[in-house]
């Protein structure tokens, strides 16, 4: 072998181990499974609870944690990610931004990361930013807005 051609090996090789050893970190680092929960009688802990209800299609539960109760878009909502197979959704992930309590008012900005599979050029991911809005109730938080999950689909 010419020295150029054991140059460009050497440079391929070199950015071969290091995009595997990208996707070994990525794979192996945190879940969300293993973030501590936020206490409950907070905003925060409600959405927190509420997105992983969600992401573990436990939708009955996450139903509890909305008010008003659930009205039919909603429920469209819910049936929709109950229908979906696995793989053919998006998955997401969330990350909180900030909060504001006022009494018995709060919101809480989250920025919701989407990740689906595109072309070779094209972004495979989209962000979005959701304001939850809540309510005390009776000592508990309760989301009164955005009802639906639109940005899951």
């Amino acid at each position: 072998m010419t020295s150029s051609r054991r140059w460009l090996f050497g440079f391929g090789l070199a950015i071969g181990v290091l995009a595997v050893t990208t996707v070994i970190l990525v794979l192996t680092s945190t879940s969300s499974g293993n973030e501590p929960l936020l206490a409950e009688d907070t905003p925060e802990g409600v959405v927190q609870r509420f997105l992983q209800a969600v992401s573990d299609g436990d939708y009955l539960a996450a139903e509890d944690y909305l008010s008003p109760p659930v009205d039919e878009k909603t429920e469209y909502d819910f049936r929709r990610l109950r229908e979906m197979r696995p793989g053919r959704g998006a998955g997401w992930k969330a990350t909180f931004g900030d909060s504001l309590v006022d009494d018995d008012e709060a919101t809480v900005e989250v920025v919701i990361d989407i990740f689906r599979p595109r072309g070779p050029f094209e972004n495979s991911v989209t962000t979005s930013q959701v304001v939850f809005f809540f309510t005390k109730e009776a000592d508990t938080w309760k989301i009164t807005s955005p009802l639906n999950l639109w940005w899951i689909y």
